[in-house]
């Protein structure tokens, strides 16, 4: 989902539902350099007539190139990944709350009638 089309859905849902919550969050792995920023995801949190619903937006930079690293020793391998400054993914995941348990469940896209 590019940028245009996430601003569309995202005004089409604040016209339509009560937004509970709107934010960024950065996307952080840890490495053996440390902890490393690899992208960033977009949380909007609703209250539909299904209950509350979080769609997530996961942007992450292209990966270019993989590298592994072998050693000899127990450690095992390390994979280094290439990503690209300029070209970007986009994921859209969809989330119901469930009141019982108090937690996220993921709704499957397969379920959504076409």
């Amino acid at each position: 989902m590019n940028n245009e089309k996430w601003l569309d859905l995202k005004e089409e849902i604040k016209t339509k539902f009560e937004v509970l919550e709107d934010k960024t969050e950065d996307l952080i792995v840890e490495t053996e350099e440390g902890k490393k920023k690899i992208g960033t995801q977009d949380i909007l949190i609703c209250q539909s007539p299904l209950g509350k619903i979080k769609l997530v937006r996961i942007n992450r930079p292209v990966i270019l190139d993989k590298k592994v690293h072998y050693h000899r020793r127990k450690e095992g391998s390390r994979v280094e990944y290439v990503y690209s400054d300029t070209e970007f993914t986009h994921r859209l995941e969809a989330y119901k709350w469930n009141e019982e348990e108090g937690v996220w469940e993921k709704i499957d896209a397969s379920t959504f009638n076409r």
